[in-house]
């Protein structure tokens, strides 16, 4: 699914807060702060999913930053699993960095280049401290 033009360039803050459920495609300017539950694809500047967050479904971001719960497929430039996080699925990333204690399961696969067609398979891996 190619990203809609509307979530790239500059934009403010959104949120959906806590306790917050949604299901859909969903596109922002800038930064898109998620607290509540998302069920679907969900494209921006900046994902930055809360402590409090669930998504399933598929994220498309130049930033991400994982501190919740996502299952699914996440294509970004940084890519940033907090302590907290909890990730299942495919991770697509240009820089990707996970702090000692997130528990993550899927495949990860390294994009230098957003044209290079060609990702390297690094690991299906889980760390639980």
């Amino acid at each position: 699914m190619d990203q809609p033009s509307s979530a790239v360039g500059a934009g403010g803050r959104s949120s959906l807060c806590a306790g917050s459920s949604i299901t859909g495609d969903l596109s922002f300017p800038g930064t898109a702060e998620l607290r509540g539950r998302v069920n679907g694809c969900v494209y921006a500047a900046e994902i930055v999913i809360e402590t409090t967050g669930e998504i399933e479904g598929e994220i498309h971001a130049a930033s991400i930053t994982i501190k919740g719960q996502f299952d699914g497929k996440v294509i970004g430039g940084t890519v940033m699993l907090h302590t907290s996080a909890l990730v299942t699925g495919e991770v697509s990333y240009e820089t990707l960095s996970i702090e000692s204690g997130a528990q993550v399961e899927g495949t990860f696969r390294s994009r230098p280049d957003a044209k290079d067609a060609e990702a390297v398979d690094h690991a299906k891996a889980s760390s639980v401290e």
